[in-house]
């Protein structure tokens, strides 16, 4: 018994000091040195990392982690600051050469690890390759740009190195006009491979009533050490755009002939002569009217013979230099009839036949003269005899969209009727017709409707005229 108690006291005595050191921090030392490799010139690795193992059965603080030296190629990037048992984590640190040439450096940091108190780890790795950016053209100039007018341009980024460029920044400089935008992606990073070379557009846009140059630059950062950043100088000037302007047009009347002058138009620059451009935009529906010189800077218009209404011409100029004006300029001539009275109508169906009817009473009989002007009584007598005191349907449309149009140009005293018949379909299997009614009084439009007409058939029984009292009431 005196021998087994010693005995199992040490056994015992043993097993508590293995508690006892498995309770604390142990550190499996990383490799004496660790090599980042070759590396092109001003490109970034963060590989390998320097592991720290614990090993140990208690967590493991580490402190003072830093470089004694190498600082500029390695750049200490993360470290932890603990690592738990049976746990490892890394210390990163990262490798930018600068030149092609070997660099060395250490890493330093400490832990609560009594036999590993500071650690020590040497770090080496090699610039080699470097990048060569070329830039063409080194300055964009847009040259004169139409206001209102956009221009485009290119430049390239080339690599003549022996490693390839990697572009972190193409933007424009600060300051630069907001009228240069970029065209496509100019998206960084952007890798520019040995030998080759990337085309990007940029533009610039002239706004109305700009007379100022522009200026601006786009600025580049890339990995080339002789050229880290690259700045491309912008410019541009305006060419203002020639102003469009049209002569009064006067009174218009069915028949008549207009002077259309645009030749106090003018360039604010001088760019001289301008190029002229007339256009019809609009007339009566049918109208019978063109421009006669559209390219002259003073022509006629013939307006039609029969129909009244609006016409809206455009003038547009281009000056030498090819600018061409912000915004037409447009005028209107209204062709007044001569008849006091006169109605048109128009649809918008032009497979239907749809007519015009104009009753010397409410109560007269549709289609039975002499009391009803339409295209089987186009001149009736409803006045003193051998006088101009009878209507006259002007125009019967048979195809297309109308106008029939009835004018009176001394119209007797008595309420007239106006109405839209639905003659023929012609077959359509979509006959619905909307019909316009308009009614000119002295010139002046003074009633206009418009009536889904559905079939064959159909009327429209549309306003009442009062002469003299030029009263005008919609049927009800």
């Amino acid at each position: 018994m005196r021998l087994i108690l010693p005995f199992a006291l040490a056994v015992a005595l043993a097993a508590c000091g293995e508690r006892v050191r498995t309770a604390l921090p142990l550190l499996d030392p990383p490799q004496n040195e660790y090599d980042f490799g070759v590396v092109p010139v001003l490109n970034e690795v963060l590989e390998p990392e320097i592991p720290v193992t614990n090993v140990g059965g208690a967590k493991m603080l580490i402190t003072d982690v830093r470089l004694t030296e190498g600082e500029g190629p390695f750049t200490l990037k993360s470290f932890p600051t603990e690592v738990d048992r049976g746990d490892e984590k890394k210390i990163v640190v990262s490798f930018l050469p600068t030149k092609e040439q070997d660099y060395t450096g250490t890493l330093v940091f400490k832990t609560d690890d009594m036999e590993n108190p500071e650690v020590t780890v040497a770090l080496k790795g090699k610039g080699s390759t470097r990048a060569v950016m070329g830039v063409m053209p080194e300055a964009i100039d847009f040259g004169r740009v139409n206001e209102c007018g956009c221009a485009i341009q290119t430049f390239a980024i080339d690599n003549s190195g022996t490693a390839d460029l990697k572009l972190s920044d193409i933007s424009f400089t600060q300051g630069s006009s907001p009228q240069f935008t970029k065209v496509g992606s100019w998206g960084t990073p952007a890798t520019v491979k040995v030998g080759a070379s990337i085309t990007l557009t940029v533009k610039f846009c002239a706004a109305a009533g700009q007379t100022m140059p522009a200026s601006g630059g786009i600025h580049l950062a890339g990995t080339d050490p002789d050229k880290r950043e690259v700045t491309i100088p912008l410019s541009a000037t305006v060419n203002q755009a020639p102003v469009p302007m049209i002569a009064p047009l006067g009174n218009g009347a069915p028949g008549a002939t207009v002077m259309l002058d645009g030749s106090s138009s003018m360039d604010p620059d001088g760019d001289t002569p301008l190029v002229y451009k007339w256009t019809l935009r609009s007339a009566p529906i049918s109208a019978a009217t063109s421009i006669m010189s559209p390219d002259m800077a003073m022509t006629q218009m013939r307006l039609d013979p029969m129909l009244p209404g609006s016409y809206e011409v455009q003038l547009d100029v281009t000056d030498a230099a090819g600018a061409k004006n912000c915004m037409p300029v447009r005028a209107t001539v209204v062709a007044s009839p001569a008849q006091k009275l006169l109605v048109e109508m128009f649809w918008d169906n032009a497979k239907t036949d749809i007519d015009l009817h104009v009753l010397r009473t409410p109560t007269s009989v549709l289609g039975r003269p002499p009391d009803d002007c339409f295209y089987a009584n186009l001149a009736p007598d409803w006045g003193m005899p051998g006088t101009m005191d009878d209507p006259a349907l002007l125009r019967d449309a048979l195809t297309g969209y109308g106008p029939e149009i009835f004018g009176y140009v001394n119209p007797i005293d008595t309420t007239y009727r106006v109405v839209a018949n639905f003659a023929n379909d012609h077959l359509e299997l979509m006959p619905a017709t909307r019909v316009t009614i308009r009614v000119y009084l002295f010139g002046i439009v003074r009633f206009e409707q418009s009536k889904l007409l559905a079939t064959a058939g159909s009327t429209w029984n549309a306003v009442d005229v009062t002469w003299p009292s030029g009263m005008v009431v919609p049927v009800p």
